[in-house]
């Protein structure tokens, strides 16, 4: 009982912290409770990292806004860690500077990693359903690879490409990731950016909740 009420108890604070980073960010009408429970539960990440995390995404979303308006619904950031990553289409040479360039002066961020390819235009360009297809049978092969709750990983795909982001909890899983990736049919290359929290930012549960 003593287990299961120390649980409950985590819970609850990652809730408050979360609740308290999306309304100190500024985006009320985007809080969802549940989910970012549900996500900070998953995350091996601890509490105040994963807050951390959510309040340095809201600030590079604006910053994207801010630059680069038309580019902001082709490209996917995202924090761990307080490490940036930027992954989509975008139009131009010039456009993935200037996106790079606003990423870079948020404050806070440790790092900016990109993969940010010219959409090719024409016959060349990819099909969206045929990406968003992509997409979903490379996530099934994650959960399949590593079980439901180890899910937290996020999947974008460009063209016949995979890029991974997130955090889990050993070098072994982020292996075990990629591969599930790489064996997804249809999958012609994969971007791995995943990575292993260090001690000091894990979580200090003794094991990852369930």
């Amino acid at each position: 009982m003593n287990g299961r009420l120390k649980r409950h108890r985590v819970r609850v604070a990652v809730f408050c912290l979360c609740a308290a980073a999306i309304v100190g960010a500024g985006e009320v009408g985007a809080f969802t409770p549940y989910r970012l429970l549900v996500q900070a539960a998953k995350s091996p990440e601890s509490a105040s990292v994963f807050v951390l995390d959510k309040r340095l995404r809201s600030q590079l979303r604006r910053a994207l806004v801010a630059a680069a308006p038309e580019a902001t619904l082709a490209v996917s950031p995202y924090v761990w860690g307080s490490h940036a990553y930027l992954v989509g289409w975008v139009t131009s040479v010039e456009e993935r500077s200037e996106i790079e360039a606003a990423a870079r002066g948020v404050s806070g961020l440790v790092s900016v990693q990109v993969y940010l390819p010219v959409k090719p235009t024409g016959g060349e360009a990819p099909s969206a359903a045929s990406e968003l297809a992509l997409k979903a049978s490379v996530t099934r092969s994650l959960v399949a690879a590593m079980g439901t709750e180890k899910t937290n990983v996020s999947v974008d795909v460009l063209g016949s490409h995979a890029v991974l982001v997130g955090v889990l909890g050993s070098a072994e899983e982020v292996h075990a990731a990629t591969t599930a990736a790489q064996a997804t049919e249809g999958v012609q290359s994969v971007s791995s950016f995943l990575s292993v929290p260090p001690a000091m930012d894990r979580k200090l549960l003794g094991r990852r909740l369930r």
